[in-house]
């Protein structure tokens, strides 16, 4: 037999999540509140600015109204008379008198003009102090304001002042400086508070994350301590019904597994009723039952009865296990097994071979002896063969087992043979791998079946077969182990 066959495979479909790295919530909450915070901050900055600058030029221009208004009253002599001499003197005293003017632009009425100080008027500039005839503010980059000249009612010209601007530029870096700080400040407490804030709430849910976690590793016993109430107190309370519900569940699996297959309750449980397909299937069915089980239940105490069959049944039922079978049911005195379903198995004629002359030697080695003095013995019939595989009974109550003659066969081998015989079809043992011999019984007539069968009792010859088997009784009375004790055919061929 090849030793990379297994007994059971299992095959679990894991989908793989490409995880992002985790980025707690209690910083993302406090970069959102720290950048909403800033952004904040930076707009009422903006609008506060554009408060102080409009303040400062209408206080700008207040001092304009009176400064240019008087330099227009100096000038009115000068400029009617034609003196540009004149209008020099007086124009470069206001120019030192006034350190925050920057220059000063005389326009006449006849085209011409005089410049002093910094910066040129551009032609743009230069139609609004024409235009000017009360104190204004000319539209451009640069601060000027413009008065006209007017003598007697009569205008004469006009005259542009710029002021300088570095006064407003060192008020509004002083402003923008106390802002940064209270701005920093109110982000560092901010964040600080929201840090907190959100931690304390984030915990909870990490809590619930980590619990979550012991949950899906199996730990069914995790609870949560359900405090305030709020939405993570509801999400609390129904992870802990969810746990309860799980564990409920789990613990329905593990009884109904002591009545059912595990794997069978496991695909109830993961995919319902439907997951469980009616098909045909080529199977090896065992049937196992006690010799003169009637003397022995009238001559017995009930209680005894139950305690030496579920001694047997224990045994049996991880030598079947081990070789890869699984217990269909229990029928009073009887145990039926079947092989290569739902675990399949290409080797299962010799396994349930090996499975029956196990229990055979186990129920020798239990050596539990009747009222009498005589030891209980049981007879162990096989067969091999087609079946149909379904949920068979009512919609209330249904069994999911395998039918067919193959299964009425099997039954009827066992009792052909006496206590610790292993009898089976010569059709069956020619299935079986060497290691093994038929003693014959000859041809039987089996009821059900049309022509007769030659049926024989199987012995093992074969001292690697006589170890394995020895093994597996020897397993099975290790009540140390799992009930289930199934392993692969390398470990049994080892």
């Amino acid at each position: 037999m090849s030793k990379d066959t297994e007994l059971e495979v299992s095959s679990v479909n894991h989908t793989a999540y490409v995880q992002a790295p985790r980025f707690p919530l209690r910083w993302r909450w406090t970069m959102l509140v720290g950048f909403a915070v800033a952004v904040a901050i930076l707009v009422l900055a903006l609008v506060i600015l554009d408060m102080e600058r409009d303040a400062w030029l209408e206080s700008q221009e207040s001092q304009a109204e009176v400064l240019v208004g008087r330099l227009a009253d100096e000038l009115k002599l000068p400029m009617l008379s034609g003196s540009t001499a004149e209008v020099d003197v007086i124009v470069r005293s206001f120019l030192s008198t006034v350190p925050a003017v920057l220059a000063v632009h005389v326009q006449y009425t006849d085209g011409k003009h005089q410049q002093f100080g910094q910066a040129t008027l551009d032609a743009k500039l230069l139609s609004q102090v024409a235009q000017a005839k009360h104190i204004r503010r000319l539209q451009g980059d640069d601060l000027w304001f413009a008065k006209g000249v007017v003598y007697g009612g009569t205008s004469i010209g006009a005259v542009a002042v710029r002021y300088s601007e570095d006064a407003w530029e060192s008020l509004a870096s002083r402003l923008v400086v106390r802002m940064v700080l209270a701005a920093t400040f109110v982000i560092i407490l901010a964040s600080i508070l929201v840090y907190w804030i959100a931690g304390h709430m984030s915990r909870p849910m990490e809590m619930l994350a980590a619990a979550a976690a012991r949950v899906a590793a199996g730990d069914y016993s995790t609870r949560l301590a359900i405090e305030g109430n709020d939405e993570i107190s509801d999400a609390t309370i129904q992870f802990n019904h969810m746990v309860e519900e799980l564990a409920h569940k789990e613990e329905m699996r593990d009884v109904f597994g002591k009545y059912l297959n595990p794997k069978l309750v496991a695909e109830v449980f993961e995919g319902g009723v439907n997951q469980l397909e009616n098909s045909r299937q080529e199977v090896t069915v065992l049937f196992a039952d006690m010799v003169e089980f009637t003397s022995f239940s009238e001559n017995t105490d009930p209680e005894e009865i139950v305690d030496v069959l579920n001694q047997h049944f224990e045994v049996f039922h991880r030598i079947i296990d081990y070789f890869g079978g699984h217990v269909d049911k229990y029928i009073g005195d009887a145990v039926m097994a079947v092989f290569n379903h739902p675990n399949e198995d290409e080797e299962h004629v010799t396994h349930a071979v090996m499975a029956g002359l196990a229990m055979v030697v186990a129920c020798s080695k239990l050596g539990v002896l009747r009222s009498n003095g005589e030891a209980i013995s049981f007879r162990v019939g096989l067969n091999f063969g087609s079946v149909i595989v379904g949920s068979i009974g009512a919609a209330e109550r249904l069994e999911y087992t395998v039918i067919g003659d193959t299964v009425n066969v099997a039954s009827r081998m066992g009792g052909m043979g006496e206590g610790g015989e292993v009898v089976l079809p010569r059709a069956t043992f020619e299935q079986v791998n060497d290691g093994f011999v038929f003693d014959s019984m000859g041809k039987k007539h089996v009821k059900g079946v049309k022509e007769a069968l030659e049926c024989g009792r199987v012995h093992v010859i074969d001292g690697d077969m006589e170890r394995k088997i020895a093994h597996a009784v020897a397993l099975a009375f290790d009540l140390t182990l799992p009930s289930d004790v199934r392993v692969m055919i390398g470990d049994i061929n080892t």
